[in-house]
This record gives C-alpha cells, structure tokens and sequence, in this order.
C-alpha cells in the first residue's frame, strides 16, 4: 500500500486525523500510537487518552456520540 492510499487515522482524544492536526505547546501533534486498520489513535496533544487507549477505546469522541445519540 502507497503511503497515499494509506488509511486514515483519527484521534481517540481530540478527534483530530492526518489532515487536520491540533496545535500543541510544542507545534503541531503527531501520533503517539496508531493503528491504521482500525482508523484510530493517540496524538501528542492528547496524552490524557493513553490510558483508555490501553482499556481498549478506538472511537473518536464524535463517532462514539453519534453512535449513542
């Protein structure tokens, strides 16, 4: 798979993605973890989140609102 035709990914904290990153005290965010197959990760303006990363959350705030709603 190309890099272009790569999945993207959203944060489980913030809901930013790989085209529309938060600002953080230090630039832009990154991915601190990422799994492309399920579309979802943890950026670096989003620490906060690890924690329900490792309890298993992979839905972005707005996804999961909507899916409750």
């Amino acid at each position: 798979m190309k890099q272009s035709e790569r999945a993207l990914a959203q944060c489980i904290g913030c809901g930013c993605d790989d085209h529309r990153s938060c600002d953080t005290d230090y630039g832009k965010c990154t991915w601190i973890i990422v799994d492309r197959e399920l579309k979802a990760g943890v950026c670096s303006g989003c620490e906060a989140a690890l924690q329900a990363w490792h309890d298993g959350v992979r839905t972005p705030p707005e996804l999961a609102q909507a899916a409750n709603g």
